[in-house]
């Protein structure tokens, strides 16, 4: 069986220096020597043509919009596939030769050791490419490293590492720096691990463009991280080789109830189910019959009657307040690991006292920040109530799940959070979407989701009455349901577009959906408030562009690649309309490129692995 090896290559702005690395990167022998390879760009915020061209050189592109080698390197840790048994590392500038990656592979493959780190200075340096003072830097802190760290490594600063897949498993979790300090952090860590490194010669030539080291601000970062480390002790473990029982609560789950958040505790909780851990779902009693049943091989717990989730518009406080009291009897269950959905945020505060009873850490999953501006919006002037319940509810837990970099930031900025925070996204099944047959009914344009006032489809629907004006037999496909639903219904019919605005309502099929999806030409989210947008990644797997909203509210932005797999406008029907209309325009749509490498890194069984990494920490 052939053993696979990820090269991670962190970008920014090496459009001169990629090509030649990835052509470079010996495929041919791998592959007769009995490796499958896979080249993992990571693109850091780049404006050059880097992604576009390593892309075209066969490479798989992770974006990585936080600024900092650092957070590159991480995301391409993240992004690794779990049937990899190597990673190697090295710069996309072209100053290490790719043909020498067997040189750090072979001791790892006859476990000489778990990391081998190229060496220049004990290797081979081209003229000029290593200045002096660079050099001396460089000994010195190597110097230090082996004597207060006894680690056996001749170059510190080396940008080209190999590990073997189990070593990134664990480090990950362990690495904190952003920036260039990143290769010191990785080193002293990994020593402090007990893991074992040893280097090896390499060859060091001129690299492609520009620097972006500053060799002052960088070469104290590096050094202050050094002495740091000393005092570093690694988190144990608790539950690193053995299956856990797991609890999940939440107020709705899939399919009684249809949402992002629901589908995500969904799909994640049969995959670890699947993986022989046993998961139990904590929730109101949404079924009939008996409180406790087992669907596909998930326990389900109904430990309240259900409540409905909303009171006219807005949730329901009776709703919160009634399964939050029921949470209590979680005294009386047995788990390892305990995962709350933070909404309601009433919820947390009976788990809370029910963790620290049972000795337990308190796990929440966190959707998204609401913030004192929008519980205004929302309650008037219980809305200071509530958001001041939100913002208390953040000191609660002992670990955070943010399912989107969007929601993490407003996490420490808007509720000042200082625990950890990992942004762990939700996902597809892209193997089901890829099956799906494309519907015979044809469309221009489709939005899916639930019809409530911030998903904003009233601003679709005058978008549409614009758009009509250039294509008079546009097509808009609105799937879903909502309490928004007859006021859009009377718009539709007071702007004339019952004929080109079709409501069909909530699909109990999802396949129907994703059928429908990849028959449409467009797929408009006009909402100002997504903790993630799930749906732009489904539409971009089903093929097609998505309009999001440019709103600071709104995380879906975030997963548009303008002018790839989509593009970002303002709340604003005119501007949803010329969008519209350029994309329908068969000479515009030619140059829509549809970029959809990243859609690997949100497929559920990577997601559900990188979940299960948290719980066993």
């Amino acid at each position: 069986m052939m053993k696979k090896i990820a090269i991670v290559i962190p970008c920014h702005n090496e459009e001169k220096g990629i090509v030649k690395v990835i052509e470079d990167i010996p495929l041919k022998l791998l592959k007769k020597r009995g490796y499958q390879t896979e080249v993992l760009v990571i693109d850091n915020n780049s404006t050059d043509r880097t992604a576009q061209v390593a892309e075209e050189k066969g490479a798989r592109v992770i974006y990585e919009p936080k600024r900092g080698k650092g957070n590159a390197i991480l995301a391409g840790f993240n992004a690794l596939s779990d049937d990899t048994n190597y990673v190697v590392m090295l710069d996309g500038d072209n100053t290490y030769r790719p043909q020498e990656i067997f040189r750090l592979i072979e001791p790892l493959e006859n476990n000489f050791c778990d990391v081998v780190v190229g060496s220049r200075l004990g290797g081979k340096i081209k003229k000029d490419a290593f200045k002096l003072q660079n050099r001396m830097v460089n000994w010195i802190y190597t110097f230090l490293v082996r004597q207060f760290y006894r680690a056996n490594v001749t170059d510190v600063l080396s940008g080209y590492f190999a590990w073997k897949k189990e070593v990134i498993d664990e480090l990950k979790h362990h690495l904190k720096s952003n920036g260039f300090s990143i290769e010191m952090e990785m080193i002293t860590k990994m020593t402090l691990l007990k893991y074992e490194i040893y280097s090896v010669p390499i060859t060091y030539e001129m690299r492609e463009g520009e620097t972006k080291i500053d060799s002052l601000k960088d070469g104290v970062s590096i050094l202050s991280m050094l002495f740091k480390n000393l005092m570093w002790k690694p988190i144990k473990r608790h539950f690193k080789d053995r299956k856990l029982k797991i609890a999940i609560v939440t107020d709705s789950i899939y399919p009684y109830n249809k949402g992002g958040k629901e589908k995500r505790i969904y799909e994640i909780s049969q995959r670890l189910a699947q993986k022989g851990h046993e998961v139990h779902i904590y929730s109101m009693k949404w079924w009939q019959g008996s409180k406790d049943r087992i669907e596909n091989g998930v326990h389900l717990h109904g430990i309240s009657r259900y409540y409905p989730l909303y009171a006219g518009r807005r949730r329901s406080i009776k709703e919160a307040v009634m399964f939050g009291s029921a949470c209590l009897k979680l005294i009386t269950k047995d788990f390892d690991v305990i995962d709350v959905d933070h909404m309601p945020h009433l919820i947390l505060f009976p788990i809370k006292i029910v963790c620290l009873i049972k000795k337990k850490k308190m796990i929440v999953t966190w959707n998204e920040v609401w913030g004192r501006k929008y519980w205004g919006e929302y309650l008037g002037k219980m809305g200071i109530v509530a958001a001041g319940i939100e913002k208390l509810s953040v000191l609660l837990p002992d670990e955070i799940i943010s399912i989107s970099k969007h929601t993490t930031k407003k996490l420490t900025k808007e509720l000042h959070s200082k625990k950890e925070i990992y942004t762990i996204p939700a996902g597809i099944d892209i193997n089901k979407i890829r099956k799906i047959i494309p519907s015979n009914e044809k469309s221009d344009v489709i939005f899916a989701g639930r019809l409530i006032s911030h998903k904003n489809v009233d601003i679709l629907i005058k978008a549409i009455a614009l758009a009509r004006k250039t294509h008079p037999k546009i097509r808009c496909l609105i799937v879903g349901d909502g309490p928004e639903k007859k006021t859009l219904e009377a718009l539709t019919k007071k702007l004339q577009l019952t004929s080109n605005v079709i409501f069909k309502g909530f699909l109990e099929d999802e396949r129907k959906l994703y059928a429908l999806i990849k028959s449409s030409r467009i797929f408009v989210l006009p909402s100002t408030r997504e903790g993630f947008g799930i749906v732009v990644i489904e539409a971009n797997a089903s093929g097609i562009p998505v309009i999001a909203i440019n709103h600071r509210d709104n995380a879906a932005r975030d997963l548009i690649i303008e002018g790839h797999n989509g593009y970002r406008v303002n709340l604003k029907a005119q501007e949803i309309a010329q969008r519209i209309g350029m994309i329908l325009d068969e000479k515009s749509r030619k140059n829509i490129k549809a970029y959809y490498p990243f859609i690997k890194d949100y497929d559920w069984g990577n997601i559900s692995s990188r979940l299960l990494e948290i719980y066993k920490i």
